[in-house]
C-alpha cells in the first residue's frame, strides 16, 4: 500500500508538472529567453502575490495558483544564469531524493524509527572521510556548513576541556581559538555560542591570494600562550568564501601537533574536490585533521542543504557530546542523534547518498573538475582586455574581477588612487544591480579587506552547469552595461571630489 502511494504520489507531481500552470518547468527556464527572476522589491511583491494568511483555507485550485505565484516570482536557482552564490539548481535525482523525504518524513536521531536513512548517514559519512584520508573515520550530517562548524568547535572545546561540560569555565580561564582572516563567519558565531567571545578567535594573517600563513599561525598561538591563555582549536580553509582559497593544510597540520590543538578543515565549500584525481592536492595533508566540513549541496549540485562534519576518530562526537538520554537513547551505536547537540534531524545524507548511487564518485570528479575548467575559461576571457581586472587569479570556482568602463581614465590610478577605488566599487554595484533587475544574470559582488582593503569587485561563481556561452555572454553584460551606465563620470561624486572623463 506504502509503495502504491509513492507511485500515485509520483504519477500526480509528473500530472501536476505537465498542465498548463507549468509549475515546474525545467525546460523553459533552459531557454535563452528565460530570466533568472522575475524582480519585484519587497512593497511591490506584495501587490502581486497574496501573502494574507486567513481563516479559512483555499482549497486545492487556490493552493495551485498560490504554488504556482510561488514559482513564478521566484529566483530559478536551476537557470544556468544563476551564479550569485556557492550553490546552483540540482538535478532530477536531487528532486526525487526530496520527493522521497517527504513521503518518508523519517529523523535520524534514532536507528530504530530510521533504520535504512541512518545507514545511508553511516556509509556516506564513512566514504568521504575515507577521501579525506581518515582511514576509520565517521561523520555526521548537520543543518549546513556553520552548524557542522560549530559543531566541531564544541567537541573539540569538550576534547581538550573536559571539565567544561559539567563545570563551566574556571576562574581566569581564558580559551582561544585561531582562523584566517578570509575564513567564514560561522567561527565568530561559535566564539559566541561557546561563551569565549570573539575577541578569542584570533585572526591569522593572510596572503593576498587569501591563503593563511602558518608561520603567522605559530606565531599567534605562541604569543596566546605567553598571555596565559588556553589554545584548544585551529581552522584551515579549503575554499574560502570570497576568493576560494585553499590554505596550506600540511604545515599547519603540523603545527596543530607541536601544540596539541584540534585540527579542523572547514571544506564546506572546497572540500568537494577530494573527488577529483587532479584537484586532490589542494588538500594535501588533510589526512592531519582531525574533523572536516563538507557541504555537499554546493559543487556537488546535491538539493540544499546538505552539509557532513567528518571526523577521524568514529566515536568522538559521541564521546564528547551525549548526554545519555534513557528516554531517547537506548545504547544503539547508530543512534546518531546522541552525537550532536541537538535531537531532531532530518536525514539530509538521503540525497547524498541516491546521487552517489545514481553518478558514482567519477560523475562527481567530472562535474568538480568541468567546475574548475570554467573558472580558468572565464579568467582567459577576461584577461584580453584591460578593461577587466583580475582580484587574483582564480584556484577555485570563485573568479573576482572588476570592470572599468571606457570613461574613466586608468590615469587617476596613479593621481588619486582612493578615488579610483572609489569609483571601481561605484561601477561595481551600478552594474549588478542592474543586471540583477533585468533578471538576465544573478550573480554578486564582495568586499575584501585583508590583507589590505580593496574596492568591491564582481565575484562570478563557475557551476558546473554553466556554459562557455554564457560566460561569454554574462562578460559581454557587464560591458554593456558599464558603458551605457557610465558614459561619462563628469557628473559622478565621491566625497564632493568630481570624477571628469577624459
Amino acid at each position: 500500500m506504502f509503495l502504491s502511494n509513492v507511485r500515485l504520489l509520483l504519477y500526480g507531481v509528473n500530472a501536476l508538472c505537465m498542465t498548463n500552470l507549468h509549475l515546474i518547468d525545467v525546460n523553459l527556464c533552459q531557454q535563452e529567453n528565460t530570466s533568472v527572476v522575475d524582480y519585484y522589491p519587497p512593497q511591490e511583491l506584495e501587490k502581486v502575490f497574496d501573502f494574507d494568511l486567513a481563516e479559512n483555507g483555499i482549497g486545492r485550485k487556490g493552493i495551485l495558483e498560490t504554488i504556482q505565484g510561488m514559482l513564478k516570482y521566484s529566483v530559478r536557482s536551476w537557470n544556468t544564469k544563476f551564479i550569485d552564490k556557492l550553490y546552483s539548481g540540482t538535478d532530477p535525482i536531487g528532486v526525487i531524493s526530496e520527493l522521497v523525504l517527504g513521503v518518508l518524513n523519517a529523523n535520524n536521531h534514532v536507528y530504530h524509527v530510521s533504520p535504512v536513512t541512518t545507514m545511508m548517514e553511516v556509509k556516506t559519512s564513512q566514504k568521504m572521510a575515507e577521501f579525506v584520508g581518515f582511514k576509520d573515520g565517521c561523520g555526521i550530517t548537520c543543518p549546513g556548513g556553520s552548524a557542522s562548524n560549530q559543531l566541531a568547535v564544541i567537541t573539540a572545546r569538550n576534547w581538550k576541556f573536559p571539565h567544561i561540560k559539567m563545570e563551566g569555565f574556571r576562574r581566569g580561564e581564558v580559551l582561544t581559538m585561531f582562523t584566517s582572516a578570509h575564513s567564514h563567519y560561522s567561527f565568530e558565531k561559535a566564539a559566541i555560542m561557546i561563551g569565549i567571545g570573539m575577541n578569542n578567535l584570533i585572526s591569522v594573517p593572510c596572503t593576498n591570494e587569501g591563503v593563511m600563513i602558518p608561520e603567522a599561525l605559530e606565531k599567534c598561538i605562541q604569543e596566546s600562550i605567553s598571555r596565559g591563555e588556553s589554545p584548544f582549536f585551529v581552522n584551515a580553509t579549503a575554499g574560502t568564501t570570497v576568493l576560494g582559497a585553499f590554505d596550506p593544510l600540511r604545515p599547519i597540520g603540523a603545527i596543530c601537533r607541536k601544540y596539541d590543538l584540534w585540527f579542523h578543515i572547514d571544506g564546506s565549500w572546497g572540500g568537494a574536490v577530494m573527488f577529483s584525481e587532479k584537484l586532490r592536492y589542494l588538500i594535501d595533508g588533510s589526512e592531519l585533521a582531525d574533523s572536516y566540513t563538507i557541504n555537499p549541496h554546493k559543487m556537488l549540485g546535491i538539493p540544499l542543504q546538505c552539509s557532513y562534519l567528518l571526523t577521524k576518530d568514529p566515536d568522538v562526537l559521541r564521546k564528547f557530546n551525549s548526554l545519555n538520554a534513557g528516554y531517547l537513547f537506548h545504547g544503539e551505536h547508530y543512534d546518531l542523534g546522541d552525537g550532536t547537540v541537538g535531537c531532531g534531524r532530518r536525514p539530509d545524507a538521503v540525497k547524498m547518498f541516491l546521487a552517489w548511487k545514481y553518478n558514482g564518485s567519477q560523475g562527481f570528479e567530472a562535474r568538480v573538475d568541468r567546475g574548475f575548467e570554467l573558472a580558468q575559461y572565464m579568467y582567459l576571457k577576461l584577461s584580453e582586455t584591460s578593461r577587466f581586472r583580475m582580484v587574483t587569479k582564480p584556484v577555485n570556482l570563485n573568479v573576482c574581477f572588476w570592470y572599468i568602463p571606457e570613461s574613466l581614465d586608468l590615469s587617476l590610478e596613479r593621481s588619486n588612487a582612493e578615488l579610483f577605488s572609489n569609483c571601481l566599487a561605484q561601477v561595481t554595484k551600478e552594474v549588478h544591480g542592474d543586471l540583477r533587475r533585468s533578471g538576465k544574470f544573478m550573480f554578486d559582488y564582495a568586499p575584501m579587506h585583508h590583507p589590505k582593503p580593496l574596492p568591491i569587485f564582481f565575484r562570478i561563481i563557475t557551476h558546473p552547469r554553466l556554459t562557455c556561452k554564457d560566460l561569454n555572454e554574462l562578460i559581454e553584460e557587464i560591458s554593456k552595461a558599464g558603458e551605457r551606465l557610465f558614459s561619462s563620470f563628469e557628473e559622478f561624486e565621491d566625497d564632493n571630489v568630481s570624477v571628469q572623463s577624459r
